[in-house]
This record gives C-alpha cells, sequence and structure tokens, in this order.
C-alpha cells in the first residue's frame, strides 16, 4: 500500500509538471502570436475606419459651431430681454405719472368744462389726431404707426376716450 502511495504521489507531481510545462508553452505561443502576429486589415476596412475618423471629425466640427451659434443667440436673448426689462420700466414709471396726474386732477377743484360736442374734450392734438385716425376705423397699432409714438400711448388715449364722459 506505501508503495502504491508513493507512486501515486509521484505521478500526480510528474502530471503537475507536466501541465505547467504545457501551460508555460501554451502562454510562449500565445505571447509570440501576439506580438508577432498583429491583426492586419484590408484596404476595405482601412477605409472605412477612415470614413468613420472623417464623420467623426465633422461631427465635432458641427458640434463646436453648433455650440458657437447657441451662446451667441443667448446674448442675443440676453441683451433682448435687457432691453424689455427696461421698457416695463419705462411703462410703470409713465403708468405712475398718469395716476399722479390723474389724483392731481381729481383733487383740483376746478370745474370741468364740457363742450357742447360730441363730448370730446380738446387738449393736446397727439390726442385729437388719434381719435380721428381712431374713427376712419384704424387700430390702435396702425394709429402708432402712422403717428410715430408707442402703441401702448394710443391705446391708453382711446381707452380713456371710451370712459370719458
Amino acid at each position: 500500500m506505501e508503495f502504491i502511495s508513493k507512486l501515486f504521489e509521484t505521478q500526480v507531481s510528474f502530471y503537475n509538471l507536466l501541465q505547467i510545462g504545457v501551460d508555460v508553452i501554451m502562454l510562449g505561443l500565445l505571447a509570440v502570436i501576439v506580438i508577432v502576429g498583429k491583426p492586419r486589415m484590408s484596404k476595405k476596412d482601412e477605409s472605412v475606419m477612415k470614413s468613420f475618423e472623417r464623420i467623426v471629425e465633422e461631427t465635432a466640427e458641427i458640434s463646436k459651431s453648433f455650440e458657437i451659434n447657441l451662446e451667441k443667440r443667448q446674448e442675443l436673448l440676453q441683451q433682448i430681454t435687457a432691453k424689455l426689462d427696461h421698457r416695463i420700466q419705462e411703462a410703470r414709471n409713465l403708468c405712475e405719472r398718469l395716476g399722479d396726474e390723474f389724483s392731481r386732477a381729481g383733487t383740483d377743484r376746478r370745474p370741468v368744462r364740457h363742450s357742447s360736442g360730441a363730448g370730446e374734450r380738446p387738449h393736446n392734438p397727439d390726442r385729437q389726431k388719434v381719435l380721428a385716425l381712431s374713427r376712419k376705423g384704424l387700430n390702435a397699432s396702425e394709429i402708432a404707426k402712422s403717428l410715430k409714438r408707442p402703441v401702448g400711448e394710443v391705446e391708453l388715449i382711446l381707452n380713456l376716450q371710451k370712459i370719458a364722459p
């Protein structure tokens, strides 16, 4: 029995050595294949790769120009927003001034004289021009263009005419 176990141990270690030797040889062959046998591309594969490279480069250029275009548009939007904010502030100031004038007109104790005409009060010439053009059938934006006045001002004059006694 001892003999069999010693023989078995010897055979096992011999098989282990044989397996290690085969593994080393296979690793060596694999290294040689990797180093020497680099995969070669055919002409067709090379042209396809070059086409893909060109596509990637063109896409990068398009992306850059798109980004530049977006930045310019963003700057324009910021400028427009700033101008709109400025105009909104001007409109608010105008409304405040009109409110002040109306409150002063309401506190004045001077008698209000109404003309015997069709309820019109002769004020400034712009108001008369706006009302005359309105009677001809023009809308507020057309009147504003004609008189080179802001649309809001024309609308205000027309609205005040509607509520005037």
